[in-house]
């Protein structure tokens, strides 16, 4: 077990399972008392079952028993996990009952009447990692699985999970060792410099280590986009097809669609997986100069919501000429993350893409036909190509950053380095530069968790549902 972390000894149990209703609902117990909890509530074939006879990691039918009143709860599936071969580390049970409201709550308050104790949010995954059954890092995926939005982001958070991230930090860690022990040989020897064949490869190999890790820093941004998904506005002035485009985008319809200019005066949410990004897309009233007082508040959110969004789409109607409305519109997406689609262009074009070059590049420029479904599918491929501009790693294989903690710890250790050299080309005391290098190995360990604090690890459970 980890040292130096809050860890109690009591047994925990929690509904693991979405409350409401379905067909099954599971309920978790973990902690040196959860066999004998379940010797008292579990019947099989009419009577009790000694743990000690029960095969673990097999299901076990039989009833939940009510070991006050001896009356049958429900029918139900119950499978033991016994230490250390469980989730937890610990002698661990799982109650598959019958789902719903009632039954497994009913279940779950048997439980507490036998010295259980309620879960807290992220616990059963907390003891895991206390446990040793993973690292930090692994731990933090977990809840990842759970809140992937997209195929990537699953991906992402399965490749962490299986401890490809802690395996790149290890790589690290045993470089900065390797160097640490080069330095320390020398302690014994503070008098003499160091050698300068041994100095130049230390600088070398410290030098690489940086750039490899500067390398996994480099796709934070493309990880945090396949993490959290990006806040997309679609902005434009009225009657440029943006409800269309919206219904066209999520294939359903969404928005209401009318000739008649204004008619959105509010704005839509929704939510869509393009090329394995998600999008948090909100279409807003169009853009123009009104005098209606409503639809003016409609304009003024639409500003709002465009100012505050990651990514804009913004919507000319290529069927007519530029007018001031427009003109605002592409001021509005200069110099921003933006995409740009030349909708109706089902019909003959009145807009040169000459004259929208100065405010957008034209690789961001895309033909749509929200009427007919045309373009949307080159739209997609832009915006992908927009958002994740380097994408130099295979396909789902190679690990990407998607933790702002993790990021930190990286920065850390990397600013340590390079004040290792720094002090090396100094010519400084052994000492000295290895307390340059423990401060970079503690940084990484951080991201594991063999360096960790109390504060840490509530932050990090505290997100969390209960029952994980």
């Amino acid at each position: 077990m980890r040292t130096n972390t809050p860890y109690d000894q009591d047994t925990i149990a929690a509904i693991a399972t979405a409350q409401g209703d379905g067909g099954v609902a599971i309920i978790r117990i973990s902690g040196s008392k959860s066999l004998d909890i379940i010797e008292k509530i579990f019947l099989r074939n009419g009577s009790h079952s000694k743990a000690a006879e029960m095969q673990s990691h097999h299901m076990h039918h039989g009833q939940v028993v009510d070991h006050e009143s001896n009356c049958i709860v429900d029918e139900v599936l119950c499978v033991l996990m016994k230490a250390p071969k469980s989730y937890t580390g610990e002698d661990m049970a799982e109650i598959h009952s019958h789902g719903g409201h009632l039954v497994p709550k009913k279940i779950l308050d048997l439980l507490f009447k036998l010295d259980a104790r309620p879960a807290n949010p992220g616990e059963f995954t907390l003891r895991a990692y206390l446990n040793g059954k993973m690292d930090l890092a692994q731990a933090e995926a977990v809840t990842d699985v759970v809140n992937a939005q997209t195929e990537e982001g699953l991906k992402q958070a399965e490749l962490q999970l299986e401890g490809v991230l802690s395996e790149r930090i290890g790589q690290y860690k045993d470089n900065i060792v390797d160097i640490l022990a080069e330095i320390e040989a020398q302690v014994d020897f503070p008098e003499e410099d160091i050698d300068p064949i041994i100095k130049d490869r230390l600088i070398k190999q410290t030098i690489q280590l940086i750039t490899n890790i500067n390398t996994l820093l480099n796709s934070y941004d493309e990880g945090r986009i396949i993490k959290y998904g990006v806040n997309t506005a679609i902005v434009g002035k009225p009657n440029v097809g943006k409800s269309s485009l919206l219904n066209e985008l999520i294939r359903k319809e969404r928005a209401i669609v009318s000739p008649q200019p204004g008619t959105t005066r509010d704005f839509i949410e929704e939510s869509i997986d393009v090329r394995g990004i998600a999008l948090k897309l909100t279409d807003t009233a169009g853009i123009r100069a009104t005098e209606d007082e409503i639809e003016n508040i409609g304009v003024e959110l639409a500003k709002k919501k465009a100012q505050e969004a990651e990514l804009i789409i913004a919507v000319i109607d290529a069927s007519s000429e530029l007018n001031n409305d427009d003109i605002g519109i592409l001021e509005r997406i200069k110099d921003t993350k933006a995409v740009l689609a030349l909708n109706k262009s089902d019909i003959e074009s009145k807009t040169a893409e000459n004259d929208l070059e100065s405010y957008i590049d034209k690789r961001n420029i895309v033909k749509t036909s929200a009427k007919h479904g045309t373009g949307i599918e080159e739209l997609k491929d832009t915006i992908q190509k927009l958002l994740v501009q380097d994408r130099n790693r295979s396909e789902g294989s190679e690990i990407v950053l998607t933790e702002q903690r993790h990021k930190l710890a990286l920065e850390r250790s990397t600013d340590s380095l390079k004040s290792f050299l720094t002090a090396i080309e100094r010519n400084e005391s052994p000492e000295f530069l290895a307390l340059d290098l423990r401060v970079a190995l503690d940084s990484l360990g951080e991201i594991t968790g063999e360096v960790t604090t109390e504060d840490i690890l509530g932050r990090i459970f505290s997100k969390f549902c209960i029952g994980k």
